[in-house]
This record gives C-alpha cells, structure tokens and sequence, in this order.
C-alpha cells in the first residue's frame, strides 16, 4: 500500500505518518525503481500499528514513551505509570482516559496494542493529534512565510524592472526589417528574465504548508536561500538596465541580421535613401548565384536622436577563377567617389586588404569600404561601414579588422 491509502485507512495526516516513519514507530519496506525512485510499501501490520500508534497519541503518549514500549515491553508498565501520574497531576478532566488504563496494571505483560484497545473510546477519538503530528513547527511556518515573502516582494521589484527594458526592445524589434538576438543579447535578456523566473519558482516552491521529511523541508530551504542569492545578483544587473532605459534612450540588444542571400539589397529604411545609394556604389548591384556564401548585416538607427544611423554589410563570396579576377581588377581600380586617396593595399595571412581612404582624410559622407580577396582560396570580401568614419576623422579599420568577425 502507498502513503497515500495508508493515510485513507488510518486516518492520519502524511506528515504524521513520515513522521512516525522518521521516529521509528514503524518501518515500511523501501523498494528502489529501475529510475532510481524510491517507493515506501506498508503492510497490513503496518496499518495495525499506525493505528495503534494514532489511538496512543491522541491520548497523550509521547513519540519517545511509545517508541520505548515498542522496543523494551518490559517497561511498558513503567512509561504507563509515568504517564498516568502525569495524567492525574496535570489534566483533572482526563479522568475517564485514566479509568481505562488503571485496570491494564495488573496484567503480567503488557503491550502498546492492549493500552489502545483499552482507549478505544468516544472520549479519545473525539480528540485531535498532538499539533507537532499534523501542523509544521512554528520555525518552519516563519520560514516559509519570510521565503514566501521574499519571493513576492522580488517577483513584483523585477517586472517593474523589465517594462523599462522591454520598451526598448519592442521598439527596436518594430523598427528593424530582420530582427534577431546574437548570443550576447541572448545572454543579457537572459540576466534580466532571470531574476523574475527564480522569485516564481521561490513562490511556488514555499506556497503551501509541506508535508515532506525532514530531509526534504532541508533541501528545499537550502534550493530556495541559493534561488534568491542568485536573484539578487541577477537583479542588481536588471535594475541597472532598467535605469538607463528609463532616463535615457539607449540601444537594446535586437540587431537587424539576415543570412539569407535573397534578402540582400532589401533594407534601405524609410527616409534614408541618400545612405543606400552611397553604400551600393562600392556593393554590387546583384550577387552571384554560388553556394557558401557568407552574409551578415547589421543596422542601428539612434532613435529620434539628431545623429547618423550606422550601417554595416559583410560578404564573403567564393568564386570562380574568371568571376575573382573580374572582382580583383575591378576594386583595385575603384575608389569613393567622394575620396582623394588612391587605393593601398595590406597583408594579413592569405587575405589582400585594400583600404580606400588614408588616415588623414575625412569622410563626408560617414562611408568607409575596405575590400579583400584570398588568391588562395579564391575567395573576396566586401566590408562596408556607415556611420562611423567621419566622428573619427580617418578610417577605424586596421589589418586586424579582417578577423575580427565570425563568418
């Protein structure tokens, strides 16, 4: 039989039985799943002795008297004088509980079952379970009540934190063609969603009253107090990022990014045609139609900020022979049109790196290209930046850009 028949049968709390489990009142067999559960089995005897037990504590019998009954029934007549004499000075109106068990003293020998029997009476299953059989300690009620606490004053702290943060995001997911999250703007969402899911899982945890083992009430206060130094370490990280969404306008962590070939070309943003026409005399009009094609785009508009957006577009394209010599000759002659400069040239590893505008020129249009070919493996790059150049007076790329992202 499982716990919860036995409780059915016997009319006991579950927390009174394990407790009684814990004490040694009674030992159920224990079996272990293939999946490493362990079930509790009681007996019929089981059931006989729960009883038992339930009839001897509501009279009054402690957990310790009835557990030395059970393992000495010598002294039996010992802890039932005992209890009788406490019976007599403390509780006037137990005299009926008294009279049941006064004739027991003359027996010879004398067991727990024989003391409940005789207390089988309306006068003893009128009355209740001592409290500590059936209602938590009240360390353990103030336990739960502080977790609980905790957990609703954090869950209610961090959702105000993230409207703030999520404004942001929503506006720029709405003003983006192809949004996406990278992997560090998966991991900041993830610190600031974090500290609303563990103060949840907080509540949930301390909800209701528990009826577990000691050694569950114990591995589920030691889970809820790490839950909660993780969250206020995850909240300190919100609240920072709600602050500055909220007393400035900052930029969220969504980026515009596509690695689909078809959309290339197709992300001129409303009012900012002046900007694509200056990218696109150094991109090419249509892309090749040719497998490992590499493509990353990416997009920031400063909002309603009186500053230019910044726009960058990365491409890596194999070639055949013929096509990379075309491309080659094609942007070793190019130059901006709006540069002074002839184009120089820089190595790194296997990669060629043309530059189109010296470190001291400035750009007026915020346009900076940089093209790159590898002879080896016949392949080119096209790497264009908007948005950056003019602010730093000369070009922001060096030989080491070429590597600086993942393609």
């Amino acid at each position: 039989m499982k716990i919860k028949e036995i409780c059915e049968k016997t009319k006991l709390t579950e927390r009174a039985v394990r407790l009684y489990i814990e004490n040694g009142l009674v030992a159920p067999s224990i079996n272990e799943s293939y999946s490493g559960r362990r079930n509790v089995e009681f007996s019929a005897e089981d059931v006989k002795r729960l009883k038992s037990i339930s009839v001897l504590r509501k009279a009054g019998f402690s957990i310790a008297q009835i557990k030395l009954m059970q393992q000495e029934p010598e002294k039996s007549k010992e802890v039932l004088q005992e209890f009788i004499d406490k019976t007599n000075e403390r509780i006037k109106t137990d005299s009926e509980i008294v009279a049941c068990l006064m004739p027991l003293l003359s027996l010879e020998k004398l067991v727990p079952e024989q003391i409940s029997q005789s207390l089988e009476k309306p006068v003893v299953e009128e009355k209740l379970l001592p409290a500590e059989d059936s209602e938590p300690s009240a360390l353990q009620k103030f336990i739960r009540k502080l977790f609980l606490s905790v957990g609703i004053i954090g869950l209610v702290f961090n959702v105000a934190c993230l409207v703030p943060i999520l404004w942001v995001e929503i506006r720029d997911i709405r003003g983006y063609s192809f949004p996406r999250y990278d992997a560090v703007g998966i991991f900041y969402m993830t610190i600031f969603f974090a500290p609303s899911i563990l103060s949840a899982t907080v509540i949930l945890i301390n909800r209701k009253k528990s009826v577990a083992s000691k050694k569950k009430q114990k591995i589920k206060s030691v889970l809820t107090v790490l839950l909660i130094g993780i969250g206020v370490w995850c909240s300190f990280f919100t609240y920072c990022g709600a602050f500055l969404a909220s007393v400035s306008n900052p930029e969220g962590f969504v980026v515009s990014q596509t690695s689909n070939i078809e959309n290339y070309g197709d992300f001129e943003p409303k009012g900012l045609s002046g900007v694509w026409k200056t990218l696109s005399e150094f991109l090419p009009e249509k892309l090749p139609d040719v497998r490992g094609i590499k493509y990353k785009y990416w997009y920031k508009e400063f909002g309603g900020a009186p500053m230019d957006p910044q726009t960058e577009i990365f491409l890596e394209i194999p070639l055949d022979r013929e096509s990379f010599d075309e491309a080659v000759e094609k942007y070793k002659a190019f130059r901006p049109s709006d540069s002074a400069c002839e184009p120089y040239e820089e190595k790194i590893n296997d990669w060629t790196l043309i530059y189109y505008r010296e470190d001291h020129e400035r750009a007026p249009t915020n346009y900076d290209p940089v093209f790159a070919f590898n002879e080896k493996e016949c392949k080119i790059r096209l790497m264009c930046e908007y948005g950056n150049v003019a602010s730093k007076g000369a070009t922001s790329h060096n030989a080491s850009f070429l590597d600086e992202y993942k393609w």
